[in-house]
């Protein structure tokens, strides 16, 4: 069931500011010491967390590689950075220090790629990033009516595989970006406008023993090995905290992910729309309840709203929503 939501303002602001690290930079912080971006990464993931289990959970590594990463970092910063307790870590005064600079470092990679990326293309294009595409009529109208506006600027579409947070928007591959939230609360600087709330499904192989089922709830599914998307807190993620790591299978695009239900390896759970926009031979969809519908939303970065081209773009994007809504 899908419902449009048209109250209120297309600009608002998302309360909880969001980021993501690119691998491999290496920087120089006070003292003339140099860093990898990675450990920076590692590093806020585990002091936002002060847990060194749920912060590799979130990253999708394991316990000990990031225990050891931090251990690198504190040999190249010549500093204790952690306090180890037996129900996590605090964080020493010199850690305490880090955050700030290691947030600045982070923000200034990702706007150096985005102000290259806009430096470099040759033609006038926005980049509408989406990890699934939607449907056919649904994007038709969005570039229809955005052309007509802007008729001497290409729309170019990119599908995001889902190790992109905000859809590539955060890190500059996208300008702007159809996401379902929650994603990570590392994402940081987005604004957003809501689409509409969507009911979740099961994704399940056609042969499975609960296909045949007219509904479905968590319990039903506690023994099942479920697909994880790279997104830590993403709203495909089913719980999995009561899961061995033998039943937890990592998946980065929609392809990889049907053809291995429809192979028989794992669940997962979509939204109502997904299941509407891609069908696949040997995969079911199974209402879920007992599940918060998922927020569709149109994504933005905060220093691109003064772009009058990305106005339009979310103004067309809504507008086709809210007409596809009223078809359904």
């Amino acid at each position: 069931m899908l419902r449009a939501d048209v109250s209120g303002a297309i600009y608002s602001v998302f309360a909880d500011e969001y980021t993501e690290v690119e691998f491999g930079k290496v920087h120089r912080i006070p003292g003339g010491r140099t860093v990898n971006s990675r450990d920076l990464r590692y590093f806020l993931a585990a002091a936002e967390e002060l847990h060194f289990t749920r912060a590799a959970e979130s990253l999708f590594i394991t316990q000990p590689a990031l225990s050891k990463q931090i251990a690198s970092l504190e040999r190249e910063l010549d500093a204790r950075l952690f306090v180890r307790r037996r129900d996590g870590v605090t964080l020493t005064a010199a850690g305490e220090a880090l955050v700030e600079y290691a947030r600045q470092i982070i923000e200034l990679d990702q706007e150096a790629r985005h102000a290259v990326r806009r430096a470099t293309t040759s033609t006038r294009t926005v980049t509408l990033g989406f990890y699934l595409a939607p449907g056919q009529d649904f994007l038709g109208k969005i570039i229809e009516s955005f052309s007509a506006r802007h008729p001497e600027i290409h729309v170019e579409l990119r599908r995001a595989d889902w190790s992109k947070k905000g859809a590539g928007v955060e890190g500059g591959e996208s300008d702007v970006g159809l996401i379902w939230l929650p994603q990570d609360k590392r994402l940081r600087r987005l604004r957003f406008h809501r689409l509409g709330l969507e009911t979740m499904v099961i994704a399940l192989p056609a042969g499975h023993r609960l296909a045949s089922r007219r509904t479905l709830n968590s319990d039903d599914l506690a023994e099942e090995t479920v697909f994880m998307v790279p997104t830590a807190g993403t709203v495909f993620n089913l719980p999995v905290r009561d899961r061995g790591r033998d039943r937890l299978r990592v998946v980065t695009t929609i392809d990889e992910t049907l053809v291995g239900i429809a192979s028989g390896l794992g669940i997962i759970a979509f939204t109502d729309s997904v299941a509407r926009w891609y069908t696949h031979p040997g995969v079911v969809f199974v209402p879920l309840e007992g599940i918060e519908p998922a927020d569709y939303c149109v994504v933005w970065r905060e220093e691109d709203e003064s772009r009058s081209e990305i106005r339009d773009l979310v103004r067309a994007i809504v507008n086709a929503w809210n007409s596809f809504v009223a078809a359904t």
